[in-house]
């Protein structure tokens, strides 16, 4: 039986400055571990480096109970330029060195996954991240068009893959797997510009159940690799409270992948994004030099050389 591979990302930034609210931060990571034992799931903590100096401890424990904790980074926190995808490669190697001292400071091991702020990053980006020995996270928010934060991805691929090293949009032979968040790429927010994406906090479980159920559907039939569910939230929010919102939502989720799961007779499975990670790795393994294959219509070169 085919498993279904379900991660909860938590992008941690308690500590930034248009928040400043730590215990809200620690309310949040604590009730979500709650969470994810109830429901029998994991997550992937990916905290900025304030979080990770204020919550070492709590994060150490999450760890210990089977979750996984990397880095989540935004220059605009560390009083630099605002998004990662507007500075080139030396900058982004700088910026993210220190980001991974700050980690490893404060939790005694370097992180191995990472994510950009606003999925912000440009074609130097993956190239930089295989360098400084980061092996996957989520980079990408296929169909997303934000240009003024450096977050344009078009059609990127909507699955796990190894990136390309010139073009963040295509596949290629980067020794990272981006890992994108699980999306409806037809149903359009921000005016057009961002799709409808597995984010907790974004709509109901109702409405999230249609995203799952479009994702799963289009992984089975076109035969992926890996059937995986990516949800993502924040630790901004009152996790630890029964009855908010959003604890109730995520509930709904999982319960939504459970039964599409049962439905299509796949073992439902919760992981961290690392697990996840290493399962692509062992379904598609790492080539180098290897690149997306486009079929192209070429019929019309005939006419040209008569």
């Amino acid at each position: 039986m085919t498993d279904l591979l379900f991660n909860l990302q938590i992008d941690c930034e308690s500590t930034q400055f248009a928040l400043q609210n730590p215990e809200l931060g620690e309310r949040a990571i604590r009730g979500l571990g709650e969470m994810l034992a109830e429901t029998k799931t994991k997550g992937t903590f990916l905290v900025i480096p304030g979080d990770s100096a204020a919550h070492a401890r709590i994060y150490e424990d999450l760890a210990s109970a089977g979750h996984e904790i990397g880095l989540h980074y935004h220059p605009w926190i560390e009083g630099r330029s605002e998004f990662l995808g507007f500075e080139g490669p030396e900058a982004q190697r700088e910026l993210l060195s220190e980001g991974i001292d700050r980690h490893a400071q404060a939790m005694g091991v370097r992180p191995l996954a990472f994510c950009p702020g606003y999925g912000s990053a440009n074609d130097s980006t993956f190239g930089v991240l295989e360098e400084l020995g980061f092996t996957h996270g989520l980079v990408s928010i296929p169909t997303r068009d934000l240009p003024q934060c450096a977050c344009v991805w078009g059609s990127s691929p909507l699955d796990p893959h190894y990136p390309h090293r010139y073009n963040k949009s295509l596949v290629g032979d980067v020794n990272f797997v981006d890992l994108p968040p699980t999306i409806d790429p037809q149903s359009r927010m921000w005016g057009g510009a961002h799709p409808q994406d597995l984010r907790v906090e974004l709509v109901d479980a109702k409405n999230h159940f249609y995203t799952i159920d479009k994702a799963v559907r289009r992984q089975l039939r076109d035969q992926t690799p890996l059937v995986q569910v990516h949800a993502v939230t924040h630790n901004i929010f009152e996790f630890n409270d029964p009855k908010n919102f959003r604890r109730e939502t995520y509930f709904g989720i999982v319960e939504a992948t459970r039964k599409i799961a049962e439905r299509e007779n796949l073992t439902f499975r919760g992981v961290t994004l690392a697990e996840m990670a290493e399962r692509y790795r062992m379904e598609v393994p790492h080539q180098s030099g290897q690149t997306q294959e486009l079929v192209l219509d070429v019929s019309g070169r005939a006419f040209a050389k008569s």
